[in-house]
């Protein structure tokens, strides 16, 4: 039976405002210096971040904001019938130094050259007008030679933009040599089958650089034969 003489409360809608603070008003001298503390350790690592990988942006920058027919063009004509050992790669508007003898196996050696800004040619491969069946295997960034390797060697970051038909110039012995992107590849850090790679048909070339960017996991091989 329904009692009509007991009191029922009124529902009512009560809002709870959130109220916004600082998280302590007097902290004490312990907790001010682990405050600053942290702050300074976030400076620093961001700004260590910034100088590590200034070079890769920077590179992705111009390539991104480049027009169409300066990644057709070979970068530097100066640099063409020179007796310095270079490569050029204008798709990724990419210009080095060439480093012959570099053993891939010696991580000290290639090392020590690499930080300089360079590639390596490997030792055991061919310079290029070696004729066919031969094999020139250049290679560059390795991240097992540490962090800072990724400011100092930004030469081949962005490989694998590379599409077949690009061009890549070699510069040897006072003479210009074209190459021309048959494929490319991604193969496990473990995979060293493509170091004796040779085609009886024709002279090849082989750039290689760790992948994906930043780690040392798997390798991109990017073939190009000679035109």
């Amino acid at each position: 039976m329904l009692d009509f003489f007991r009191a029922v409360p009124k529902k009512r809608k009560v809002i709870i405002r959130r109220s916004y603070g600082i998280i302590f008003r007097n902290p004490a001298p312990t907790q001010r210096i682990i405050f600053y503390f942290a702050n300074l350790v976030l400076g620093l690592s961001l700004g260590y971040l910034i100088f590590l990988y200034y070079p890769l942006l920077d590179a992705i920058y111009r390539y991104k904001t480049a027009k169409p027919e300066t990644k057709t063009e070979v970068i530097d004509t100066q640099l063409q019938n020179t007796d310095k050992y270079m490569i050029q790669i204008p798709k990724i508007m990419a210009i080095s130094e060439i480093v012959a003898g570099i053993s891939p196996y010696d991580q000290s050696e290639y090392k020590k050259v690499l930080k300089n800004d360079v590639v390596a040619q490997a030792k055991g491969s061919y310079p290029p007008g070696s004729g066919k069946g031969k094999t020139n295997y250049i290679f560059a960034h390795s991240t097992r030679q540490g962090l800072d390797m990724v400011a100092k060697n930004a030469v081949f970051y962005l490989l694998g933009e590379l599409q077949a038909g690009d061009k890549i110039f070699i510069s040897y012995g006072g003479n210009d040599f074209t190459y021309r992107v048959m494929r490319k590849m991604i193969v496990s850090a473990k995979e060293i089958s493509y170091l004796n790679y040779s085609d009886p048909e024709r002279e090849t070339l082989i750039l290689q650089t760790c992948w994906p960017i930043g780690t040392d996991w798997q390798r991109l091989i990017v073939l190009a034969e000679l035109i």
